[in-house]
């Protein structure tokens, strides 16, 4: 899986939810997994893919990181 986090400051999940889902329908992608968390001041949205194009588009475009992969070495420079 390829997991993006997008954070959002504030108290509003309805907005930053909505503007995730509408360029994932534009898309035709359906993610294999959406989880939100709070934290202090906002929320944490993590939303996994099985195919790593349809992750690095969406970090893209929501302003989202790529996070590494459970046992994924980085690559040296």
């Amino acid at each position: 899986m390829h997991s993006v986090e997008v954070r959002r400051g504030g108290s509003d999940l309805a907005a930053p939810m909505a503007q995730m889902r509408t360029w994932l329908d534009g898309k035709g992608i359906e993610p294999s997994l959406f989880r939100m968390s709070l934290i202090p001041g906002g929320t944490v949205f993590t939303v996994e893919f099985k195919d790593a194009r349809a992750a690095a588009a969406f970090a893209r475009a929501l302003g989202g990181k790529m996070t590494p992969k459970r046992g994924d070495q980085p690559l040296a420079a």
